[in-house]
């Protein structure tokens, strides 16, 4: 089996394989253009993250040891989200803090959120949300809209831990 593949330089668009959804997820959340299909080829995936100049994030050992991807996947090795994260991290010297300056993008989509004021959300989001939040962003492609609520805080907070976790490991 290869070795794990670090990047000289963090990519900067990610394709993940079917295994890795949430990662895919999180990854559009901290603002990182990441391309997912629930269902798609291993040689249509390859060609997509080839012709996009795409880093494929993969959990299938075979589907990394195609020598076309040397060099262009990480072999993502754990089950849980915290030690995927952790691993890109470390890995592609990939940033988890999200109050970096990277557009935040659609959970959904992928595509860049665009602001809108609080007069343009009120019919879209719920009562108690208009009334108490003032920042919201809208996916132009699906239409879902976002505010920093209590996910953002725990999502931020999970972000944080992970950090945190990684300083506290041996070199």
């Amino acid at each position: 089996m290869d070795l794990p593949v670090q990047a000289s330089r963090p990519p900067t668009g990610f394709v993940a394989d079917t295994m890795l959804g949430r990662l895919a997820r999180w990854l559009r959340i901290l603002g990182y253009d990441t391309a997912y299909e629930k269902s798609i080829a291993d040689d249509l995936l390859i060609e997509r993250a080839l012709r996009e100049d795409r880093w494929l994030l993969t959990r299938d050992g075979y589907l990394a040891q195609r020598k076309v991807l040397r060099g262009r996947h990480t072999l993502i090795t754990s089950d849980y989200l915290d030690g995927q994260l952790s691993q890109l991290r470390e890995a592609l010297h990939l940033s988890l803090d999200p109050s970096e300056q990277r557009p935040f993008r659609c959970a959904n989509c992928n595509v860049v959120l665009s602001p809108i004021s609080p007069r343009e959300a009120i019919p879209l989001v719920p009562p108690y949300v208009a009334q108490h939040y003032d920042h919201f962003a809208q996916c132009p492609r699906c239409r879902h809209v976002y505010w920093p609520g209590t996910h953002w805080v725990a999502i931020v907070g999970r972000l944080a831990t992970i950090r945190q976790e990684d300083r506290n490991l041996p070199p």
